[in-house]
């Protein structure tokens, strides 16, 4: 598979000898890869070391230099340097960035086994792109720029990034137009690059310039694709009060005033295309996807501690075959699955058919022993040090068990590590095969988990934490005489004795993980119901009794004053969108 590397310089001498050394180590023929280097008009060396680099590295299949006069632009740039090759697929690859010596050779996997691909976004390290993805599929609503592979036909028949955009979200928009081709954007967990943005020594200018930019560029693309008035109610709402960068506010003050004369471009581009226009919302996300959280991971685990992964389900199959692809996604290798099956052996032929390559064990009681006991089966079955639960109907994002593995290696004391989630309302439109579609998805928000917090509702979801089976062995599992619920009795117990990284607060603000909730009100009311009846067992239960003190109280209090003056300082945007949030749903819905 040959590709074309096109690569945007600006200042980058810094960068750029070890950006060109790691595409030379790779693990891949490099005649199949030619470079394209575009130089927006540099102004320190970065001219001067390509000439060098060019003659150090003579196997690649190209090296070309484009100059640029003046400074162009991302987009504008890189549709210039696209437009000299001829490979299948273009790859978009920042300067700061070093592809993992296996990049190319993933990219060129991910391509074949997907056909129906336009795009691909690669991973990036240590610090990933936080926004959702289908943790199933691997889809993508938009691919980071940074490094982004685009089948070259498709680039040329949509006319490359907007050249209109000068600096962030032409990645964006690009990626809206791929899917509205109909043609999806798939993630590539395996296929990495060490991106190293925020290791520069101006990391505060080059923050502020891109919070800016991208605030801007998300106005332009209101006006391009609809929702304007919401687009500059959102854009005046982050003025007002935006995050604290020196000088940002006169900044996007700036920005805002000078947009009144960028916009018509956008403007004449939506009269042009009013079908597309007409069918955004349906084909488009509408806005950029929600956000998982960012967290850090320096560089891959790979033999940290093994993780057992328990699933309990019953008469489920098509279900279960979503929970099991989530886990082969992952970028993390020292795991075992223990499947349960609550009854007769519904789900073993498609476990046993389409999941032999992964480390499973399957296990069905013949009769059905109820939820708690099925999951406490699976924790005797387990052979790991960490045992995680994930439900049949929840997910893993590819990230989920290596954070997990390297948080509890980075803290073997700990009993116990607690992760974020993401929380799906779906309307589920059929049952085999399973398929549903997502109306509302977000952030579960909770950071505080201690006993105080946790005996008013269940703030860790099922699957986004994992502990030590001597924790289980010690304390109990699941609740077995209750049918919903159990796991809070579980983590109550837990959080008695365990010795935890922090003892208030979750330990990666990363969402890795996503559960589902019912969308429609009568399946939630439902499914609460269900819930409510063990809810009043629970809270009589003696051993679940606690003394709260006054330093309790006063924490939980100072901790939620903190946390409205934190998000005052993340924009009034941030603060709204947690006030509105859904009435503090606990883990299980519960409102």
């Amino acid at each position: 598979m040959q590709f074309d590397v096109v690569v945007v310089l600006y200042n980058s001498a810094g960068w750029l000898r070890r950006c060109v050394a790691a595409l030379a180590a790779s693990r891949y023929d490099l005649s199949l890869l030619r470079l394209w280097f575009v130089d927006n008009a540099s102004k320190d060396d970065t001219v001067a070391l390509l000439g060098q680099l060019q003659q150090a590295y003579p196997g690649f299949g190209g090296f070309t230099v484009i100059f640029n006069a003046l400074n162009e632009g991302f987009g504008r740039a890189c549709n210039r340097g696209a437009l000299g090759g001829e490979a299948p697929w273009l790859f978009f690859l920042n300067p700061d960035c070093e592809v993992e010596p296996d990049c190319f050779a993933e990219m060129a996997k991910g391509i074949a086994e997907k056909p129906d691909a336009g795009a691909f976004e690669c991973r990036q390290l240590p610090y990933e792109m936080d926004h959702h993805l289908d943790p199933v599929t691997l889809e993508v609503p938009w691919a980071s720029g940074a490094a982004m592979v685009v089948r070259r036909t498709l680039f040329a028949r949509l006319g490359g990034f907007d050249k209109n955009l000068f600096l962030y979200c032409e990645d964006v928009d690009l990626s809206w137009l791929i899917r509205a081709a109909g043609q999806p954007i798939y993630y590539l967990p395996r296929a990495v690059v060490v991106h190293r943005v925020l290791q520069r020594e101006d990391n505060t200018e080059s923050e502020r310039r891109e919070y800016t930019q991208t605030a801007l560029g998300r106005l332009l693309l209101a006006y391009k694709y609809g929702g304007i008035v919401r687009g500059n109610r959102r854009y005046l709402r982050t003025l007002r009060r935006p995050q604290h960068f020196p000088g940002v506010r006169r900044m996007m003050a700036a920005n805002y005033l000078g947009h009144f004369l960028a916009l018509w471009p956008f403007l004449f581009w939506r009269f042009k295309h009013r079908a597309l226009y007409h069918n955004a919302p349906a084909q488009l996300a509408g806005d950029f996807a929600p956000q998982r959280g960012r967290a850090v991971l320096e560089t891959h685990v790979t033999n940290g501690p093994m993780i057992s992964v328990v699933i309990r389900t019953h008469k489920r199959p098509q279900r279960l075959r979503g929970a099991l692809q989530s886990i082969a996604n992952q970028t993390y290798t020292n795991y075992e699955i223990v499947v349960v099956e609550d009854g007769a052996p519904t789900s073993q032929q498609m476990v046993a058919e389409e999941f032999a390559h992964l480390p499973i064990r399957y296990h069905a009681t013949g009769t059905p022993v109820g939820r708690g006991k099925a999951g406490n089966l699976g924790l005797d079955m387990a052979g790991g040090e960490y045992l995680n639960f994930l439900d049949d109907d929840d997910y893993f994002y590819p990230d989920h068990l290596e954070l997990m593995a390297a948080t509890a290696a980075a803290h073997p004391e700990a009993d116990l590590v607690i992760g974020r989630a993401m929380v799906a309302q779906v309307e589920v439109l059929s049952e085999d095969p399973y398929r549903y579609a997502i109306r509302h998805i977000d952030l579960f928000r909770f950071d505080r988990v201690d006993v105080f917090t946790m005996c008013q509702t269940c703030q860790i979801p099922i699957q986004s934490a994992i502990f030590k089976k001597s924790l289980y062995q010690r304390c109990g599992g699941l609740a077995e005489d209750i049918d919903g619920y159990e796991d809070w009795a579980m983590w109550l117990r837990f959080l008695k004795v365990a010795r935890r990284i922090d003892p208030r607060h979750v330990d990666i603000h990363r969402a890795t993980s996503m559960f589902i909730l019912p969308a429609g009100q009568q399946d939630a009311d439902r499914r609460a119901d269900h819930y409510h009846k063990s809810y009043a067992g629970i809270l009589a239960d003696p051993q679940f009794h606690y003394e709260v003190t006054l330093a309790d109280l006063r924490y939980f209090y100072d901790g939620m004053i903190a946390d409205i003056a934190h998000l005052q300082s993340e924009g009034e945007a941030k603060l709204a969108e947690y006030l509105d949030y859904h009435g503090n749903r606990d883990a299980h819905g519960r409102t």
